[in-house]
């Protein structure tokens, strides 16, 4: 348990560090946005993590996998196209094995963690806060372990018809065709 004075410690009966609370609200960041789509999520419980997977988003076909990762050290108006994360060799092995399509999720936070939510007379607010996402695909990792997410790609609730195009292309790959 982090110390009471630590700077970071909001709260004297605090449990979770500022690495663990910036993976819980990724992860709350993402729900909001399931439920806002009215679609159904999944996550992964705590330590049964064996597919580097967060959570999946679930639509009546089947789900979609997702990875989240939190973090302040990026910034939502910063600099470049693409915001970077390193992938593990574990991770690439597991979502190369994955027959849905499978996205990575970068959430963006404010580095001090009493400034994520503002609470007021008109409510409840998530503040500088983002998403951004990427599709993972099997040659994604060719010759690097860098995963690049396009900031122009935030998640937002149109993105969830986008996840669900993908996943109904996985099993008709080529609609066109059919139509001819």
């Amino acid at each position: 348990m982090p110390s009471p004075t630590e700077p970071e410690a909001l709260l004297p009966f605090q449990q979770l560090d500022l690495n663990a609370r910036k993976g819980r609200f990724g992860i709350v960041y993402m729900r909001a946005i399931a439920g806002q789509a009215g679609c159904g999520f999944n996550e992964t419980p705590s330590g049964e993590d064996t597919l580097a997977i967060d959570y999946s988003l679930e639509f009546p076909e089947g789900p979609v996998r997702v990875q989240v990762k939190t973090t302040a050290a990026q910034a939502i108006d910063g600099d470049g196209e693409f915001l970077t994360f390193s992938a593990e060799d574990k991770w690439i092995e597991k979502w190369s094995r994955c027959m849905v399509p499978v996205y990575f999720v970068i959430v963006v936070v404010p580095s001090v963690s009493d400034s994520w939510l503002t609470h007021d007379l008109a409510g409840t607010q998530m503040v500088r806060t983002a998403a951004y996402w990427a599709r993972l695909m099997p040659d994604s990792f060719e010759g690097t372990k860098t995963i690049k997410v396009p900031r122009i790609q935030r998640v937002t609730l149109e993105t969830i018809p986008t996840w669900h195009a993908d996943l109904l292309a996985m099993y008709d790959p080529t609609p066109e065709e059919d139509a001819a």
